[in-house]
């Protein structure tokens, strides 16, 4: 993965420490943002096998906190996942 896609300066982490839900506020330990599905497994297993939680975020606009960074653990900003590959509309899952 590109260097630029991990980041871990304070002022980097700043834009990812609420979602928006914005009363509540934590700045993860990294911010990842991986390109490739490879790349997300990538970061999913080496996170696991260090036991470094993961938070999946898509564009950081919910409402409900679900997508709050924790501060030990690692934020996977899924925002380059932007185009719909499929949609099954019986079971609500679309594919990006």
């Amino acid at each position: 993965m590109p260097a630029a896609n991990i980041l871990t300066e304070e002022e980097d982490l700043r834009p990812y420490e609420c979602d928006g839900l914005s009363v509540y506020r934590r700045l993860p330990l990294a911010v990842v943002l991986p390109e490739t599905i490879e790349q997300v497994q990538h970061v999913m297993r080496n996170c696991s096998q260090m036991g470094v939680p993961v938070v999946a975020r898509g564009a950081g606009t919910g409402l409900s906190g679900g997508a709050l960074p924790l501060a030990d653990g690692v934020l996977l900003g899924l925002s380059k996942f932007n185009k719909i590959l499929s949609v099954d509309s019986a079971n609500r899952v679309a594919r990006v």
